[in-house]
């Protein structure tokens, strides 16, 4: 499974410790969120992360979305 790097900046503004965590912290989050385009994004992605496996997720990248702390 692809994600788009929306899709990965998503996840990882969420939490991306683990599949688990980013599912129910976004799908907790659904109802909250007004923005049409930034709903279909996340439930989209909570469908993408429901259909891989942990090791896959476990193998996605999210370091480059981190936050530098010199900024």
């Amino acid at each position: 499974m692809i994600f788009t790097v929306e899709e990965t900046a998503l996840i990882g503004a969420f939490d991306p410790s683990s599949r688990n965590a980013a599912m129910l912290k976004m799908a907790a989050h659904l109802k909250l969120i007004e923005d049409d385009d930034l709903k279909t994004l996340a439930k989209r992605t909570v469908r993408k992360l429901n259909s891989i496996t942990d090791e896959e997720f476990a193998s996605i990248d999210f370091t480059v979305y981190e936050e530098d702390d010199d900024e």
